[in-house]
């Protein structure tokens, strides 16, 4: 797992607005070329908000893709989901 890779993507796709078109086409092609594990693929394709920031992904950056919408990620989900991340049962 490469937390560094993760926050790349994140950086990326807020600076690089021809990429960002990119993974809001196709999420899945976009970072087809990326060398992620099945599981940090899987979360990303899943905006699973929790695990990506238990891994280590920066809120600041997470938070960018609701703007956008990417992966799935709208801005009531990704509060909902980063406070479950954040304050566990």
């Amino acid at each position: 797992m490469s937390v560094y890779l993760l926050n790349k993507l994140f950086h990326r796709v807020f600076h690089d607005v021809a990429f960002r078109e990119s993974v809001k086409a196709d999420p899945a092609a976009a970072i087809a070329d990326w060398a992620f594990t099945d599981a940090e693929r899987k979360a990303l394709l899943e905006g699973d908000i929790k695990r990506l920031y238990e891994w280590g992904v920066h809120p600041f950056l997470l938070a960018h893709c609701t703007r956008w919408q990417l992966f799935g990620m709208t801005a009531p989900l990704y509060a909902e989901r980063i406070r479950r991340a954040r304050d566990p049962d």
